[in-house]
């Protein structure tokens, strides 16, 4: 069993060796289900200890005598973080929008309407939006947001979480430290929302990093 892990997901292969070739094979859905959930616990246990792991390897033979191979993979692990970098920009805007809906929502800055059913409705404030994010020198985070409503204007004196200013953080942190080779030096971040999903096909149109 080749086991690779991250915060996101356990991937794993399943081979037996017959004639001294490798042949791939798919376990029950339910032991697999086990076994992963369990590696998955050991991973999360160990990740801030000295024993952390993001790959394994179990070699089994037919008496039952197996043996455990657990190890960090620093490529693996590079690997990993570029992959969360490069699609950061989609849970920065989604959330984004959640965060907007949820703050206008509690100040009563919604427009609404009884539906057929005489029930509220909540309409949309903004068609689109530019989301700007600036790590100064202290490393902090600045930001304005602009709505966009039938071609008017607004600024949104929002506040932001504590978990998404720490999630501008570590992306800025990652892309300047392990990913620095991989990742043009960046201050300012500039999303433009169509509200919805950026399709990624059309990043370039939407998403920003620029040095200021």
């Amino acid at each position: 069993m080749i086991i690779k892990l991250n915060k996101e997901k356990v991937s794993t292969r399943f081979y037996e060796v017959i004639n001294n070739e490798q042949v791939s094979f798919r376990p029950k859905p339910k032991e697999y289900r086990e076994f992963s959930d369990e590696i998955y616990e050991r991973y999360n246990s160990l990740f801030s200890t000295e024993d952390k792991f993001n790959s394994a390897v179990i070699e089994i033979d037919p008496d039952g005598a197996y043996s455990e191979k657990y190890f960090w993979d620093s490529e693996q692990e590079k690997q990993d973080l570029l992959g969360g970098a490069e699609v950061f920009f989609q849970w920065a805007n989604e959330r984004m929008l959640s965060l907007i809906f949820e703050f206008e929502q509690d100040n009563n800055l919604l427009p609404t309407q009884l539906d057929a059913d005489d029930e509220l409705e909540y309409l949309s404030s903004w068609d689109s939006g530019v989301f700007t994010f600036h790590v100064n020198e202290k490393n902090e985070v600045e930001y304005k947001i602009v709505l966009t409503k039938d071609g008017i204007e607004r600024v949104l004196e929002m506040p932001l979480k504590d978990y998404f200013i720490e999630g501008i953080l570590n992306h800025y942190q990652i892309t300047h430290t392990i990913l620095s080779d991989e990742w043009k030096p960046w201050n300012t971040l500039i999303i433009k929302s169509p509200h919805n999903s950026i399709p990624y096909d059309k990043v370039d149109e939407f998403v920003r990093y620029i040095l200021e």
